[in-house]
C-alpha cells in the first residue's frame, strides 16, 4: 500500500474513532441534561437526534458554509484561462476529478480547499496570490489543496468542528439548567455535582477541541505538502509558495480561528497567541523539508 491510500485508510479510522468518542460525550452530556430536565429517556433521544443532525449538516453542507463565510466568487473559465487549463491539466495528470474553482477578493496570499469527496470539491484561491505568484508557484498551492481533497482531511475536520460544537452547547445547557435547579431547596443535592460537570464540560470542551484540530491539521499539512509536491510535479514550486505566503503582510478578514485550519498558511498570524494556539506546523520546516524532497 503506498503513503497515499495509507493516509486515506487512517484518516478514515480516525475519523471512525473520533466520531464515536464524541458521540459517548454528547450521550453523556445528554443524559445529564435529560436528569436535569426531568426529560427521562426523552431528553437523552433528542439530544442524539440532534447529534445525528449535526452529523448530517457537517456532511452536506460544510462546503457551502465554507465558501460563503470567505466571500469566495466561482470563478469561470474565460476571466481565469491560464490559471483553469494548468489545474485540469494537474488533474489529468494525476486522475483526480477537476475542483470547482472559485477566488476570494482579498490582497492577502493564501488558499484552501474544502468539499466532503473528489466529486463535491472546491479551491478557492486568494486574489492577491492569484496576481502577485507566478504559475508554478501556484501550481503548488494547488496540489497541496487537491492533496487534502484526496485524503480526505476536509471531512474529518469538518465533523469534528461540528460536534465538538454540540457538545459545547450541550454543556452549557447543563450548566444553565442545573444552576436554576440547585437554587430550589427542595431538589435533588445531585444538582450541585452535575453543575459542576457541566462548568467544567464547558470550560474543557473548547480547550480540548481547539487541541485535537491542531493535531489533526498540523499533520495532515506534512503529508498533503509531501503529496502536493508529487501532484504539481516539483515540491520546490510548493516550497517557493510558501515562502512568498510567509512573507506577507495582508490581513486576511474573513479568517478567524473556525476557519483558519482550512488555510495553507495560518491566516490569523500575528494576532496574540498565533504561534502557541495554531493549527499549522511551522512554515519554514514545512520549506524545508519540501526542499529536502
Amino acid at each position: 500500500m503506498d503513503k497515499v491510500q495509507q493516509t486515506i485508510q487512517n484518516n478514515e479510522m480516525k475519523l471512525a474513532l473520533y466520531i464515536v468518542l464524541i458521540t459517548l460525550v454528547i450521550m453523556g452530556l445528554g443524559y445529564l441534561v435529560s436528569e436535569v430536565l426531568n426529560l427521562g429517556m426523552l431528553g437523552l433521544f433528542i439530544s442524539l437526534l440532534f447529534a445525528a443532525g449535526a452529523n448530517f449538516f457537517a456532511y452536506f453542507f460544510s462546503k457551502t458554509v465554507a465558501l460563503k463565510s470567505q466571500h469566495a466568487v466561482r470563478m469561470q473559465k474565460e476571466d481565469f484561462p491560464e490559471y483553469f487549463n494548468m489545474v485540469e491539466e494537474m488533474c489529468r495528470r494525476n486522475n483526480i476529478l477537476m475542483p470547482e474553482l472559485y477566488y476570494i477578493p482579498t490582497n492577502a496570499l493564501n488558499a484552501f480547499a474544502t468539499g466532503r469527496n473528489q466529486k463535491n470539491a472546491a479551491v478557492a484561491i486568494t486574489t492577491g496570490l492569484l496576481k502577485s505568484a507566478p504559475m508554478d508557484e501556484i501550481s503548488g498551492v494547488i496540489g497541496h489543496e487537491l492533496a487534502h481533497v484526496v485524503h480526505k482531511d476536509i471531512l474529518i475536520t469538518s465533523f469534528i468542528t461540528t460536534l465538538i460544537g454540540y457538545i459545547s452547547i450541550l454543556a452549557t445547557t447543563l450548566r444553565t439548567a442545573s444552576m436554576y435547579r440547585t437554587s430550589n431547596r427542595d431538589d435533588n443535592q445531585n444538582m450541585g455535582l452535575i453543575f459542576l460537570v457541566g462548568t467544567a464540560a464547558a470550560i474543557l470542551v473548547p480547550v480540548a477541541g481547539t487541541l485535537i484540530r491542531m493535531a489533526v491539521s498540523r499533520s495532515r499539512e506534512y503529508m498533503a505538502d509531501a503529496t502536493g509536491g508529487q501532484i504539481c510535479g516539483n515540491p520546490k514550486y510548493l516550497a517557493r509558495a510558501l515562502y512568498r505566503i510567509s512573507h506577507d503582510g495582508n490581513p486576511m478578514p474573513t479568517a478567524d480561528t473556525a476557519t483558519a485550519p482550512m488555510y495553507i498558511s495560518n491566516p490569523l498570524k500575528g494576532t496574540p497567541f498565533a504561534s502557541l494556539m495554531s493549527t499549522h506546523p511551522d512554515i519554514n520546516d514545512r520549506i524545508r523539508r519540501l526542499n529536502e524532497m
